[in-house]
């Protein structure tokens, strides 16, 4: 499972207001204001705010795009506070009213519709359809999250077409060709491995920007108002490849972060084995326990991380720790990932026993399995990219 994207994620729909596309507020001088039919609360953009609050507008000639960059965390740190002022001072003056142009309701709490607006909005579009075609028109190269699905479902293809291979001869002997073993199996499983290292890396470094970004504000409102959060593209101002020693040391103590680096190491223990079952380089009947400790035990080691680090994904998804969610699809992508990792751990403990044909179907299961939640989870990362903004 992407860390970084369940991080992200996270701090989006904990801290953010979404909002359908188009309706973000916008700095740019051509832009024209969106109808404001059927939008009420948190559903507002920003710019539709303004117009139900005058004192906050700027005007048409004053519209300016104003680049911010910031660690999210800090920068909603300080609109919290500047916002819990803002309240006490208009508590004062007006007790009847909480703040700003809601009028508060006499059962209404601090999460109600009617409490102040939100600091920070950011664009979506949850619709499936949406969602399933942008998988195929939309290519957000400069979003690094984009960048490591990509690579794992490559890879899960990858395997998924070993597997495919390694069933033939189980199905029936003569569809084995003279090449299957030494240059079909051997080169799927690398180029397999490689895709799933080098987007675990990627991870790593996609996990230190997950709440890095950018806010375009307009510039009367600077870091009052409402503002249009993009979070950090590769190449982008906010973007950096390793944070200070301060910021890692936070990072270092989420749970997505602490998953992705058990699921890396993983990786690179099932990398081993790929390498060490290259043709030639290790002959089994020599030396056989060398073969088996290189090649096969790897697997079972680096899938049982991968099955730990993708349940703690999948729990950290959840609204409760004990109470599953599979109407979410980040839950989905983490579910299918971990049943697909024990496929890569059962397939080691079957080729250790000698138990080939076993392994084959168990390792086309777990291939499979591991794809369809790389697929979900791309699926999942769409809806945060409703226009090409980061292609």
């Amino acid at each position: 499972m992407n860390a970084a994207a369940a991080a992200r994620a996270s701090i989006i729909r904990t801290s953010m207001v979404p909002i359908p596309a188009g309706f973000a507020y916008s700095n740019d001088v051509e832009s024209t204001r969106p109808p404001a039919q059927g939008m009420q609360g948190r559903d507002a953009g920003p710019r539709m705010r303004a117009a139900e609050n005058p004192s906050d507008q700027v005007s048409h000639e004053e519209r300016q795009r104003v680049i911010q960059v910031l660690d999210y965390l800090e920068y909603k740190a300080r609109c919290d506070y500047e916002r819990q002022q803002q309240q006490q001072q208009q508590q004062q003056q007006r007790p009847e009213q909480k703040s700003g142009f809601y009028t508060a309701g006499p059962n209404d709490s601090f999460d109600s519709l009617n409490k102040p607006p939100p600091d920070v909005v950011v664009e979506v579009d949850s619709s499936s359809r949406g969602r399933v075609v942008r998988m195929f028109t939309i290519f957000p190269y400069r979003d690094m999250s984009w960048v490591v699905n990509f690579g794992f479902v490559t890879g899960s293809i990858v395997f998924v077409v070993n597997a495919v291979l390694g069933v033939l001869p189980v199905i029936d002997p003569a569809l084995a060709f003279p090449t299957l073993t030494t240059v079909a199996l051997p080169a799927t499983i690398l180029i397999g491995a490689f895709f799933f290292l080098v987007s675990g890396c990627l991870g790593f470094v996609a996990a230190f920007n997950a709440n890095r970004g950018t806010v375009e504000v307009p510039i009367k409102g600077a870091m009052s108002g409402g503002a249009n959060y993009r979070p950090a593209l590769i190449g982008s101002e906010s973007w950096v490849w390793f944070p200070s020693g301060p910021e890692f040391a936070k990072i270092a103590q989420t749970f997505p972060f602490q998953a992705g680096v058990f699921q890396l190491t993983g990786g690179m223990i099932l990398s081993i084995s790929a390498f060490a079952g290259i043709p030639g380089l290790l002959n089994p009947e020599e030396n056989q326990a060398l073969f088996q400790g290189l090649v096969f035990l790897p697997q079972v080691i680096g899938g049982s991380m991968f099955v730990f680090a993708n349940i703690v994904l999948t729990i950290f998804v959840q609204d409760r720790w004990y109470k599953p969610k599979p109407s979410c699809a980040d839950w989905q992508g983490g579910f299918w990932n971990a049943v697909g990792s024990t496929g890569f751990a059962i397939t080691g403990v079957l080729l250790l026993m000698g138990d080939t044909t076993g392994a084959a179907w168990t390792s086309l299961y777990g291939s499979v399995a591991f794809l369809m939640g790389s697929v979900i989870q791309l699926y999942a990362l769409m809806e945060f990219h409703p226009t090409p903004w980061a292609a």
